[in-house]
């Protein structure tokens, strides 16, 4: 294996190695890789093959160049099944992390006739919020309900809360089943500022409608979410 290695470019052999300091802790999330100079010595390469090794794990989202700071390490990819019916909340509760919603603007009255339909609803409320993994951007999602049938729902997600928990605790009901429909693409420019990623990071766009036991839809949600920060799985 160690000859099979050794083939490899130079700079995939660097990559491979700084990501495995990664994985291992050596470099822990957060925290700033060593300099150039000091990377340059430890591995016994140029400049050159330095910068590449890292801008293909800065384009892996696993590092992240910061102006006139350094390279930092980000945290690793958050897990996710694919037939769970856990909200954002639950998720990163259930990992250790702390979930944010932060709201970006919300509409009482949007004029979106087919999204109503799909969800049957009377009327409808939308909310476009961040979703943030320990205060980091994480996901985009434009959330759709309707008000009249949880009015009081609607405080408590306008406040930055889980629409989950809120569905709960103010309404009784819990959520049974969900459809998901997945692409991957690229983000427009004003998403990359929010998320914080360049043009060429691929992201996930997934929209999730949420229904409860009878079948009724309770919600729809279209979230862009950056490929290199989750991985999802599929049971069966």
């Amino acid at each position: 294996m160690e000859d099979q290695a050794n083939l490899l470019p130079l700079y995939e052999q660097v990559r491979r190695s700084i990501l495995s300091g990664i994985d291992a802790g050596q470099y822990a999330e957060g925290s700033f890789l060593p300099t150039e100079p000091e990377l340059m010595a430890q591995y016994g390469v140029s400049r050159i093959t330095l910068r590449r090794a890292i801008g293909e794990l800065c384009a892996d989202g696993r590092l992240q160049r910061q102006q006139g700071r350094g390279t930092i390490v980000m945290p690793g990819k958050v897990r996710q099944t694919l037939v769970s019916l856990s909200g954002f909340s639950e998720t990163m509760d259930g990992l250790g992390r702390k979930a944010g919603h932060r709201i970006l603007s919300r509409d009482d009255n949007p004029d979106a006739p087919a999204i109503r339909a799909r969800l049957r609803a009377g009327a409808l409320i939308r909310f476009d919020r961040l979703l943030e993994d320990d205060g980091r951007p994480m996901t985009l999602e434009t959330l759709w309900f309707d008000p009249q049938r949880f009015p009081d729902v609607i405080a408590p997600v306008a406040r930055g809360g889980s629409f989950f928990a809120a569905l709960r605790d103010k309404a009784g009901i819990e959520p049974a089943h969900a459809e998901r429909q997945i692409d991957v693409g690229f983000a427009s420019a004003s998403e990359r500022d929010i998320l914080a990623i360049t043009a060429a990071q691929p992201v996930y766009r997934i929209e999730k409608i949420v229904t409860d036991a009878e079948g009724r839809p309770l919600a729809l949600s279209q979230l862009v979410t950056p490929s290199h920060l989750v991985t999802y799985t599929l049971k069966t």
